[in-house]
């Protein structure tokens, strides 16, 4: 299941159509989403044309629109994350969801910042963390697919106070250890949940 999927299976129950794209680079994902508005965010004139040459930063600023979805692929490093994220959440439409890709990274290497190795997710898993140590007004879940679809909508979660620290004091071993409180889901129950959205 890619992102794509995930993003579209909420698109088809909820009836989204506003949609936000943070970090665009070749465009397969905004071309296979299936909403009918969309905005695309990349600063890199490199990418396959995004509506807004920029930086997130400086998109949010500026920004007046609210989006059904938003999903954030930019720069994979935990602190952009984490204000990309905080900014999608002003601008999320009521019963709105956002999306995280590469939440779930398998080596150390793949998620080490500065970037070491060809495949590379960041450590955008960091600021996932952050926000399940930090926000009960969040309901946060990690699909098991596609280097971890992260997925957020308001609502409401148990704190795992553990993992409140600085983004400089976690690290790989941390991220292992806490598995289970990343709140990860298979494929499979994945399907269940949207089919009791």
């Amino acid at each position: 299941m890619k992102r794509w999927d995930i993003m579209n299976a909420y698109i088809n129950k909820l009836g989204y159509k506003d949609y936000l794209e943070i970090g665009l680079c070749s465009g397969i994902c905004r071309d296979s989403v299936n909403a009918k508005n969309k905005t695309t965010v990349d600063p890199s004139d490199k990418t396959d044309n995004p509506t807004h040459l920029m930086t997130s930063d400086a998109f949010f600023s500026q920004n007046e629109g609210m989006y059904d979805i938003v999903f954030i692929d930019g720069l994979h490093e935990a602190n952009q994350v984490y204000k990309d994220i905080l900014n999608a959440l002003d601008c999320l439409k009521e019963g709105g969801t956002i999306f995280c890709h590469d939440m779930l990274p398998t080596s150390e290497a793949i998620q080490a910042v500065p970037r070491v190795s060809a495949l590379w997710t960041g450590d955008c898993w960091k600021a996932w963390a952050k926000l399940r140590a930090s926000r009960n007004d969040l309901s946060m879940y990690i699909v098991e697919s596609d280097w971890g679809v992260g997925v957020i909508q308001k609502g409401k979660q148990k704190i795992e106070s553990e993992m409140d620290l600085p983004f400089e004091k976690m690290n790989w071993d941390l991220f292992c250890k806490w598995g289970d409180k990343m709140n990860k889901v298979n494929v499979n129950a994945f399907n269940q949940r949207v089919l009791n959205l």
